[in-house]
């Protein structure tokens, strides 16, 4: 008998976000948790989230900021902003962490569902699912019924009902029962930055019996890790974002 899960993505770095999210989690029954990167970048807590979820034991897959936090200099591609939690998030890793880090896979099966941080059409492109056809090029890839993602920061259920059939979505909010044919993909949103308008730390319960999703939105003590992320001398943006939920 398969039991609920827990799906958390993109702590970036908040700890105050993390810490909330795995006392919610506590309260949820599950038996199991699985992490879809992103666990540093743009925040000051590096290394207390990195801690904290490797004391979890639980399966973790990579993030581009994670992959990024561990290269000699990070990719052109990232605007300033995250550009800064980068740089910041590599010069506090300790060998140890980067080491971890760098070991982990780029996505996971198991129970039949698949997990990983962005698209499945390219994992090591990092490309963000936000349209139809970002969708139709994953869905091409997934080969189970099932998968979880995170990456965009916008909780979101994608449907594919057939390869021919047009695509479908919906905001991630609340419960959702999920089809029974076709494929499905979950965006589980962000627990440390979300970006859909609810300042919230974001995650997501999957409960096989009942075939369903649910969105759980966590508040924490944001006041708290903007002044961190202002002390630590990041980008004042990263700070003031995380009111906006944007």
């Amino acid at each position: 008998m398969q039991k609920a899960i827990a799906i958390i993505s993109d702590i970036h770095s908040n700890f105050e976000a993390l810490t909330a999210v795995l006392e919610d989690v506590k309260s949820q029954q599950v038996s199991k948790l699985v992490c879809l990167g992103d666990i540093v970048g743009y925040a000051a807590g590096v290394r207390s989230c990195l801690r904290a979820v490797r004391d979890l034991g639980c399966p973790v897959v990579l993030g581009n900021h994670d992959e990024a936090a561990c290269l000699p200099e990070p990719p052109e591609e990232f605007n300033d902003t995250a550009y800064a939690g980068i740089e910041f998030a590599a010069s506090r890793l300790t060998k140890s962490a980067r080491a971890w880090m760098t070991s982990l896979p780029r996505n996971l099966e198991f129970e039949g569902t698949s997990f990983t941080h962005a698209s499945l059409a390219d994992p090591r492109e990092w490309e963000y699912i936000l349209s139809s056809e970002d969708a139709r090029r994953h869905f091409a890839v997934q080969s189970h019924h099932l998968a979880f993602c995170g990456h965009t920061h916008k909780p979101m259920v994608w449907w594919e009902k057939s390869p021919v059939a047009k695509i479908t979505c919906r905001k991630g909010k609340d419960v959702i029962t999920l089809s029974e044919g076709g494929k499905v993909l979950v965006n589980v949103g962000a627990v440390g930055q979300p970006r859909d308008g609810d300042c919230r730390a974001c995650y997501v319960v999957h409960r096989p019996q009942q075939n369903t999703v649910e969105f759980r939105r966590v508040p924490y003590d944001i006041k708290r890790t903007k002044r961190k992320i202002v002390r630590a001398g990041l980008p004042r943006f990263t700070a003031q974002r995380l009111s906006l939920g944007r």
